[in-house]
C-alpha cells in the first residue's frame, strides 16, 4: 500500500484523520454486528473499513485497530506503512507498529477512537453510551462564583469539545446550565453536524438552542416548556422526586440516541456519576487557579477515602496549555 502521502504538511493528515474517524463513526452505527478489528486509510480520499479484511490500496498512511484482542492473531501481515494500536479497556490505545503516522494524526486516532465504536458499547448496555466533559481549573472550580466559566478551557480544548459533540448522537445539559450560560450545543469549532440537544429538568426558555441550529431537543422532566416542531418532550417517572439515569439512558436508546455527551453542570453530572451511569470521564485541567467558585462536582461528602470515586484505567493526555484526565470508573 502506497505512502506517498507522508511528505504532505501535517494540517492535510490532521483533517483526513478526521473525517476518517468521522467515518469510521457511521459505519460502526450502521453496523449492528460485532467488531473485532477496524481499519482506516488517512489520506487525500480517507476510506474505512469493518472486520478483519484489509482496506483496499490507497494513498496514505494505513491504520488498524484491534478491537477484540483474541483475534490479534488472524489478522493479516502488516503492510508496509502500517500503523497498528490495540484498544484496551475501553480508551487505552496502546501501540503495537509504527508506521510513521504524523504525530498529530497519531493524537487524533488515540484519542478519538474508543467515542467511535460508542454505539458497540451503547447496544450491549441497551442504553446509551456516556462521555463526561468538564473544563476546570488547578483548584477544581468550573466558573467563579459569579457563574463566569468563559474561557477556563484553551482553544484546543474548546476544538475537542466539537470534535466529541459531531462523533455522539446527543449532547445533555441540566436545566441550570440552560438558564445560566445560553449555550448553543452547536458543532463549531470542527468539521461535523450538530448532536441532538438534550435538555433534563424544567428547560424554561430554549430559545437560544432554537436560535443556534435546526438539530432536535429533546425535553425530559416535567416542566417541559414550549412546544414546536424542533422540540420533542420526554415524561419519565420520578423516585423520590428523581428521574432515574438509568431511565433516561435507556429512553434515549429506544429513541435511537445511543451515544450522549454530557456537558454539566456540576449536579447533572455528578448524578450520573454516583448512579453508576457515566462511561467515560473527560476533565480538562487548565493551568489557573480561581479560588472561590463552583466546584467541578457537588456529591454528598464522605467520611473514608476507600469511598471515593476512583478510576481505573485512566490516561493523561496534553491539551494546549493544560491537559486532560480520561478516566472510567472502577468497578
Amino acid at each position: 500500500m502506497k505512502t506517498t502521502v507522508n511528505g504532505a504538511q501535517p494540517d492535510v493528515a490532521t483533517s483526513s484523520c478526521w473525517r476518517a474517524l468521522k467515518l469510521l463513526a457511521e459505519r460502526i452505527r450502521d453496523d449492528s454486528g460485532p467488531v473485532t478489528s477496524c481499519s482506516l486509510l488517512i489520506g487525500e480520499d480517507p476510506h474505512v473499513c469493518v472486520g478483519p479484511e484489509s482496506l483496499a490500496a490507497g494513498d496514505g498512511w494505513p491504520v488498524t485497530v484491534i478491537v477484540d484482542p483474541a483475534t490479534q492473531d488472524h489478522l493479516p501481515a502488516l503492510v508496509p506503512g502500517e500503523t497498528r494500536y490495540l484498544l484496551d479497556e475501553l480508551i487505552v490505545m496502546r501501540r503495537l507498529a509504527d508506521g510513521g503516522l504524523p504525530a498529530a494524526a497519531s493524537a487524533l486516532i488515540e484519542l478519538y477512537v474508543p467515542y467511535c465504536l460508542a454505539s458497540l458499547h451503547a447496544r450491549r448496555m441497551k442504553r446509551a453510551f456516556t462521555v463526561s466533559h468538564f473544563a476546570q481549573s488547578l483548584d477544581g472550580r468550573i466558573a467563579t462564583r459569579a457563574g463566569d466559566a468563559r474561557w477556563i478551557g484553551c482553544e484546543e480544548n474548546r476544538v475537542h469539545a466539537h470534535r466529541m459533540r459531531a462523533l455522539c448522537d446527543g449532547i445533555l445539559i441540566g436545566a441550570h446550565t440552560l438558564r445560566t450560560d445560553r449555550p448553543a450545543l452547536t458543532v463549531r469549532h470542527a468539521e461535523g453536524s450538530d448532536p441532538i440537544r438534550i435538555v433534563l429538568g424544567g428547560a424554561g426558555d430554549i430559545g437560544c438552542l432554537e436560535r443556534a441550529g435546526s438539530s432536535a431537543i429533546v425535553l425530559i422532566g416535567d416542566d417541559l416548556g414550549p412546544s414546536s416542531a424542533q422540540v420533542e418532550h420526554v415524561v419519565l417517572p420520578r423516585t423520590n422526586g428523581r428521574i432515574a439515569t438509568t431511565a433516561i439512558l435507556e429512553e434515549l436508546y429506544r429513541n435511537d440516541i445511543l451515544s450522549v455527551y454530557i456537558e454539566g453542570g456540576a449536579t447533572t453530572t455528578s448524578t450520573f456519576l454516583s448512579e453508576g451511569n457515566i462511561d467515560v470521564l473527560q476533565l480538562h485541567i487548565s493551568p489557573m487557579i480561581i479560588g472561590p467558585g463552583i466546584n467541578s462536582f457537588a456529591g454528598p461528602s464522605i467520611q473514608s477515602i476507600q469511598d471515593s470515586v476512583r478510576f481505573d484505567p485512566h490516561v493523561y493526555r496534553s491539551v494546549g496549555d493544560g491537559m486532560m484526565f480520561v478516566g472510567r470508573v472502577a468497578s
